[in-house]
């Protein structure tokens, strides 16, 4: 890794700066502000959201077990492959 960083600089020493001195003192009225866009504002609400949801639906998982131990779950085909399809995951003869 510090040879690339290397060669991307070459042999020079990277000059390091001064720290910055603060006009203001500490009790200064230095004024910091962030700004957050309503995007944000937003993205934060609903990732909220759905961090109060659960993992899954429980009836339905309950209700798929059931039916998966008595034999009778009989998933639609198709429509598995074709979202395998989308996915990715297969791929389709041309």
């Amino acid at each position: 890794m510090i040879d690339r960083i290397q060669r991307v600089y070459g042999n020079q020493p990277i000059e390091r700066s001064a720290p910055k001195k603060r006009s203001e003192g500490v009790q200064g009225g230095s004024s910091d502000a962030v700004s957050v866009s309503s995007f944000a504002r937003e993205l934060a609400q609903a990732t909220g959201e759905l961090k109060k949801l659960p993992e899954a639906r429980q009836d339905r998982v309950d209700d798929l077990r059931r039916q998966v131990e008595a034999g009778t779950y009989a998933p639609d085909l198709k429509s598995l492959a074709s979202r395998l399809v989308w996915a990715g995951i297969l791929k389709t003869e041309d």
